[in-house]
This record gives C-alpha cells, structure tokens and sequence, in this order.
C-alpha cells in the first residue's frame, strides 16, 4: 500500500494545476486518471483570461503563445440578425483556443515535471474516509493512503456523488465535433442563437490548421424530454445558411461527442473533512455560456493552496478545509446568479431579438455583451439598472 500526502482524482485542468502546485512546493501528491494521455475530451476548446492567467503563473506563458487569440466574434440572433465585435483591446488577450487534448496532455505532464506521481488508466472505485486516520483510495488493482483527496472526476462526479458531497445532475449538455476545411477567419468565433435550441446555442470555434470546433448545448431536462434532439440540431446547424459558407468544404474529423455541464455552486459541497472537490465536480461551470476551464484551473490553484496549509497545520477537518469553499462562493457564487438571471434572455427569442437590435447600433453595449459572453467581464456588469435599461428600451 502506498502512502502519499495528497491524492488528485482526475488529471484534467483542475486536478493537474492542483496537483503541480502541491508537487512544486515538495508535497508528495499521486494524480490519478482513468484515462491515459493525450487523451481527447469534449469541450468547446476556448481559455479564457482568466485560465490563461492561471497558465501563465504555471510557467506557461511560451507554450501558450503557438495558439490563436480569440479577436473576432460573431453572433447571430434567432431572426437572423448578424453581429460582429471586435474583442482587441489594448489588454491581455479575452481568451486562446486551445484543444483540450493538447491542453489536458500539457497540464499533466507540468504535473509530472513537478514532481507528481502519475498513474494513468486507473479507475478509481471508492475513496474510504477516516476522521483519525489517513483516507484510503481504492483504484483497479491498488490501494493509496493520504491526509487529504482533491476530487477533480468532472461533471460525472461519480465519486464525488458516493461520498454525498453533490445531489444534483447536471444541467446543461452539450455535444460537439471536429471537422476540417474551414473557409472562414481563424480568429473569429461564432455564437448562433436559433430557436430550435434556446436557451442554448449553437457554436463555432476555429482551432487551427482549417479545424473547427463545431457543437450545441441545452438543458438536460430538454434532451430527456425528447424536446432537443442535439445530434439532428448539431446536423442542421452545419447545413444551415448561417455556417454554410464557411463550412461547405468541410469533412467530420472523428465522432460526435457529448458530455453533461454542472453549472450549480450550491449543489456541492466543495469540502469535507479531508475532502476537497475542485473543477467541473464542483459545479463551477457558467450557467450562461457553459464555460468552465477557467474557473476548473482556478479551483485547482485554490484547493492546493488549502491542501497545502492544511498540511503544515495538521489539520484535516472540514472546518479547517472550509476556507476554500468560502473562496469559491467570493469568486463565483454571486456571479452564478447573474449568469441565471442573463440566461433569462436567452429563453426568450423576442427578447432577445430586440437586444440584438439595440447592441447592433451601440457598439459599446455590444462590446460589454462580448467581454461577458466570453467571461471577461462579471456578468454582473450586464445586469446594472442603467445597462439593462439601454438593452431594452426602444
């Protein structure tokens, strides 16, 4: 049986950032996944500012610079209005497309550098919790021993969900494929709101060398309601005379792939004694764009931070661990209930016709929708009395 100081459950963005932080401070951390890299995961393949921040403090900073800048964005509304903003700003970058395969391969092998012990292809099955004692960590064919968990398992949450710590499933989906030929700007990415889907939508993300990341997203009780089919929406999206142009060399790189989005703060408990939950298990993901990679690399910075003064301190309780979560809710949790309040428009095609109309004549409210839409701004900004009033009047 091997003992380590920490376990990390999943090596995607949060569980790799958390794993390299501890590692790099002379923690002995094991960094499980039940996959093995490179590996592909579905995900719009967009990182925000603030992901690339925590990048850039991961040593990052060079190896970020092969990928495209997100500079352009298009929308169109459901009755087909088109709207094009320009997002360079005399500022750091809102955001570089990044695949997931290459992102996810990269952070685990930081993880490695650091000193992290990576075990690959291992299924975790239960994670055995003592107050007095080291927890223990049951995977195929071995067992770990450690002071604290990470669980960073994803929207699943399989284990997060048997230790009771989440009660919720998850409430958006989406689904999304690869494909090549793309005819359109490299460093322009489209949103498509159209009423078949709202309030999802369909979107378009260039990734490099004429691929495009192509994919649609909407409530889950839609989709198990049989009023959403993703795969047909995501069909007609493609033929659709919005994308036509730009998409009509295309070829399907790969299959269509699909996962589930948690998007509730408050539907986890984001510590327990010895625990903590990081990532998309912790339902960090925007309810108003499905964005979570940035707020998943924030997480991993912050529970190893914990972890970290947990150690020296020897104390493993959950009142000890609790700061953490007190971090998450002071990041994320007033800007989640904005994000629910703005999606409120996007439930409403008429509604959002008529703020369509009035961002396509007041470039700065455009630019403000941009910057929030792409996590730049707080959404809370958007939901100001005096915003709000120029969005809906006239």
């Amino acid at each position: 049986m091997l003992h380590v100081d920490v376990i990390v459950v999943g090596a995607g963005p949060a569980g790799a950032v958390a794993a390299q932080r501890l590692a790099a401070s002379g923690v002995q951390v094991a960094l499980l996944d039940q996959a093995t890299f490179p590996r592909d995961k579905p995900c719009g393949d967009g990182v925000m500012a603030e992901g690339l921040a925590v990048l850039e403090r991961s040593g990052l900073a060079a190896w970020l610079t092969q990928f495209q800048v997100m500079e352009l964005l298009r929308l169109t509304s459901p009755d087909g209005q088109v709207l094009d903003i320009d997002l360079r700003i005399p500022d750091e970058p809102i955001g570089r497309l990044i695949p997931r395969r290459r992102l996810d391969a990269q952070l685990a092998q930081m993880a490695v550098e650091a000193g992290a012990h990576l075990i690959e292809g291992s299924r975790v099955r239960q994670v055995r919790l003592q107050a007095a004692a080291p927890l223990e960590v049951a995977a195929n064919g071995f067992t770990l021993t450690a002071q604290i968990v990470i669980l960073a398992d994803g929207s699943h949450a399989p284990i997060t969900h048997s230790l009771g710590l989440v009660w919720e499933r998850p409430e958006l989906l989406a689904i999304r494929q690869y494909l090549v030929g793309d005819d359109g700007p490299a460093n322009r990415l489209e949103i498509h709101f159209q009423s078949s889907i709202i309030p999802g939508y369909d979107w378009l993300f260039p990734v490099g060398e004429g691929r495009v990341n192509v994919g649609t997203g909407t409530y889950t009780r839609r989709i198990y309601g049989k009023a959403v089919d993703l795969r047909h929406e995501l069909e007609c999206f493609v033929r659709d005379p919005v994308t036509a142009a730009r998409l009509a060399h295309t070829e399907p790189v790969g299959p269509i792939q699909g996962h589930p989005l948690r998007t509730n703060l408050k539907a986890t408990h984001t510590h327990a004694g010895r625990v903590l939950v990081v990532g998309d298990a912790a339902g960090l993901v925007s309810p108003f764009t499905g964005e979570g990679i940035a707020a998943a690399l924030r997480s991993g910075e912050l529970a190893a931070a914990q972890a970290l003064l947990a150690l020296e301190q020897g104390d493993f309780s959950a009142a000890a661990l609790s700061p953490y979560s007190r971090a998450l809710w002071d990041r994320y949790g007033v800007d989640q209930m904005a994000a629910r309040m703005l999606r409120l428009v996007l439930s409403n095609p008429a509604l959002l016709n008529r703020v369509f109309r009035k961002m396509r004549s007041e470039a700065d409210l455009a630019l403000l929708f941009g910057q929030v839409f792409l996590d730049k701004k707080s959404p809370r900004l958007a939901l100001r009395p005096t915003t709000l009033l120029r969005l809906l009047a006239g």
